[in-house]
This record gives structure tokens, sequence and C-alpha cells, in this order.
């Protein structure tokens, strides 16, 4: 009973902290300014308190110290206050785009060199052994800064960027079971359990008052599950194949590589907001907030699940295949006029935003 007590009891504790923040910050939220607020752009009815990312954080912070974790849960205890305080100055005072970029660069550089963890290699492909050498810090840096941006963007609707996380978490969990073995279940159901904690109060399923991530959360949400992937899948014993990691986070890298090409196109900066997210594109179809919600979430559960068994059956080369292959048939369809024209009329009309 004392072997498995940690591990029932500490994503009890860090659910129930998340909670708990929540309900001690929620009445000052409008005191710290971290409220978001109606407008021409947002109609979310009532300002929301936007102290979701806070909660999760919190909710890490206390089980680190009630178990006291080894030091790489220091580590990413740092990156994460980095991410957590700048994402709330940025919540607070709107810092704009290079400080976010700055934060989010040191975060990863206390993760490659605190840490030590780092893309080293993408595994036996066609058995060959790939090693990336000085060329894996830089996947690292693209990778990990590219993951944090991603579920920033992505968290546009109630319950997406972190109901991403949840898939995410799922996603690891099966593919380390294809491969190698469940290992570091401990800090994935504490995570998991932080983050499910927050998206049921997002959704409206608890008594309590709706809060949002916040750029506090959805930057630190993106830095964890980058953190994760690349620990895991990399050094002397992984528990997850490095391929496996792109079909961890499908749908918002997905997401991602569309929104960025769409602004290159057009010459836009690549942190312009625009209404050309898959959950806007949904949402101009006529789907509700609820129904786009659980159609991208279906979706990216049901890509991940086929690449992670294509990847554990196939072999890595078919499953780099089919990964392209299925991004290339999402950007056909988000790019295609019709598609494009429709949300882009609906927005015209509308002038609603759901960020």
């Amino acid at each position: 009973m004392d072997v498995i007590s940690p591990f029932l009891w500490g994503p009890i504790i860090s659910g129930l902290v998340a909670f708990l923040v929540i309900i001690v910050l929620t009445p000052f939220s409008e005191r710290l300014r971290l409220m978001d607020i109606p407008d021409e752009r947002k109609r979310h009815g009532e300002p929301v308190p936007m102290i979701g990312g806070i909660a999760i954080f919190m909710a890490l912070l206390g089980v680190a110290q009630v178990y006291s974790m080894d030091l790489l849960w220091s580590w990413l205890l740092a990156g994460s206050t980095v991410l957590v305080v700048v994402g709330f100055l940025d919540d607070v005072f709107d810092l704009g785009v290079r400080i976010r970029l700055v934060a989010q660069m040191f975060a990863c550089g206390l993760m490659i060199w605190g840490a030590q963890i780092s893309v080293t290699g993408l595994g036996v492909m066609g058995g060959v052994s790939i090693d990336l050498g000085i060329a894996g810090l830089v996947l690292t840096f693209v990778a990990s800064v590219g993951l944090i941006n991603a579920f920033n963007m992505v968290d546009g609707i109630d319950g997406l960027a972190a109901g991403h996380a949840l898939i995410a978490l799922v996603s690891i969990v099966l593919g380390q079971w294809l491969t190698f073995g469940l290992q570091h279940q401990f800090g994935l159901a504490v995570l998991g359990s932080a983050i499910f904690a927050f998206w049921l109060v997002n959704m409206s399923l608890t008594p309590l008052r709706k809060v949002f991530l916040g750029d506090a959360g959805s930057l630190v949400l993106g830095f964890l599950i980058a953190w994760l992937l690349i620990a895991l899948s990399q050094g002397s014993s992984p528990s997850l194949h490095p391929v496996m990691t792109i079909w961890c986070v499908t749908l918002p890298v997905f997401d991602t590589i569309v929104v960025v090409a769409r602004r290159l196109r057009r010459g836009r900066s690549l942190f312009s907001a625009d209404r050309q997210h898959l959950h806007h594109l949904l949402l101009a179809a006529g789907f509700s907030k609820r129904g786009a919600l659980s159609m991208i979430l279906i979706v990216a559960l049901v890509f991940n699940v086929s690449g992670l068994i294509v990847t554990a059956i196939l072999g890595s080369i078919w499953s780099l295949v089919l990964w392209a292959f299925c991004l290339i048939a999402f950007m056909a369809i988000v790019f295609h006029p019709q598609v494009e024209a429709g949300a882009s009329g609906r927005h015209r009309q509308s002038r609603i935003s759901v960020d």
C-alpha cells in the first residue's frame, strides 16, 4: 500500500490544489487585473478571471513540495515559473511579442543547459540510428518554442488548449505502452489531474465561476508538453519513440503550421491575430462552441491514436509518410477557397471573437 500511495495521492493533491487556487484567486482577479473583459472582439458575456494557468502551476509546485521531487522537477518548475510570471505580466500589461519570445527561449535554455534535456536523435529508422549532433539543439529550440506558441494560438474556445494537453498526455501513455512500456506515470498523472481540474471549471462543469487559462496558462501548457515529449523520447533509456512525439500533438501543430503559412502568404506578421484557426473555421461552418470543441478533440484523438499504432506496427518511416500525408490533406481542406471565404464572410457579419 505504501508503494502505491504516492501515485494515488499525488494526482489527488494536484487536482485539489488547482481547485483551491481557483477558489481563492477568483475574488481577487479584478484587483489583480487578471480579467478577460468583453469588447467588440470578445463577447463571452461577462468578465472572466484568467487564473487557470496559475492554478495549474501552483498544483505542480504543491506536489513537488509535498514529495520533495528530484532535480529535474526543479528545472521544470524553474522554466515554468519564468513563463507563468511573463504570462501573468502579459495578461495584465500586454508586454508584446518580443518579450514573450525572449521568455520562451530562456525557459527552453533552462531545459537544455540546466536539466540537460534536448533532442539528440530520431531513434532507429530503417535499421539506422539517426543522431543529430549540434542540429539537435536547434531542433529543440524550434520545436519547444513552436509548441509553446501552438498551445497559445489554439487557446480560442473553452476547453480547447487544456483538452489538447490532456489528449497529448493520453497519447504519451499509449505510445509508451506500445513501445518501451509504461514509465514516469506519476508526473504524467499529477499534471493531468491539475489540467483536468482546470478544464472542468473552464467548461462550467462545476459550481465554481468559469476561469480562463490566460497567457500564463497556455504558455506553460505548451512548455510542459514539449518538456515531456523531449525528456521521455531522448537519453539512454527512452520510454517513447522520438517519431511518436509528433503524433502526440498532431492537430495543434497542424493548425499552427497552416496559420503561419497563411500569414506568410499574405505578408502579415506571424503573431498577428486572425480568425483562420481550425476552431474559427468550424464556427464559421455553423458549429456551436461545444460542437467545435468536440469535433476538434475527437479528430485530434483519432489522429494521435492512428499515428501511434502505425508507428508501432509499420515503423518510423511509414509513420512519417502518414504524418506528411495527413498534414497535406489538412492544409488542402483549410486552404480551400470556399472554406477561407466562408470564415471571412462570417467574421465580417458577426465580428464575434472566441479568443
